[in-house]
């Protein structure tokens, strides 16, 4: 099945749940809505002619220097073994409140992406059995990969600047 079909397809059996659609490079991509990705989740994993049986990627999108709404994505990959096709669900999120419900009860693969989702991006994944940080500590404050994560730097001790940090500087063998 050709891009172009996959999303004919869609189109025809989900056109109450899908926002839009899009060909860019010839590759399958529809757009839904938050409420919509169960539905149009299980309809792609499900339906015969399609059988987008494994998940590879989730990601996260904050648009924040953009001007467009809404201001946050999770983007789906999905890959059909048996047919050798693939298509991209772009699921919009809104600022206020940014969640997702999880996919994970369809694609077992979705269980650490979409705790990498909330951890780095701070969008909550309803349904997800363990919804808590993964790569970040427990405790940690503020989410990484949104555009505006405060960024902050740390001098680094160097020969040239040895007195910097020099409790550290004295555990180490003398330089030449």
């Amino acid at each position: 099945m050709t891009s172009e079909e996959i999303v004919e397809k869609v189109k025809e059996d989900l056109a109450d749940l899908i926002q839009n659609t899009d060909l860019p490079q010839g590759d399958a991509v529809i757009f839904v809505a938050p409420d919509s990705l169960e539905s149009v989740a299980k309809f792609l994993k499900n339906d015969a002619d399609l059988k987008f049986d494994y998940l590879s990627d989730v990601r996260g999108v904050d648009y924040l220097l953009e001007e467009r709404e809404p201001r946050f994505e999770a983007v789906y990959q999905l890959y059909s073994i048996d047919n050798q096709h693939s298509i991209r669900l772009r699921v919009g999120i809104e600022e206020d409140n940014p969640s997702v419900p999880t996919v994970s009860n369809l694609w077992k693969g979705a269980l650490y992406p979409e705790q990498e989702l909330f951890d780095m991006f701070g969008i909550n994944v309803e349904g997800h059995p363990t919804m808590e940080r993964l790569i970040m500590p427990k405790d940690w404050e503020g989410f990484p990969l949104r555009k505006d994560y405060p960024l902050t730097t740390e001098t680094v001790a160097f020969s040239h600047n040895r007195d910097f940090k020099s409790e550290l500087v004295k555990s180490k063998p003398p330089t030449r």
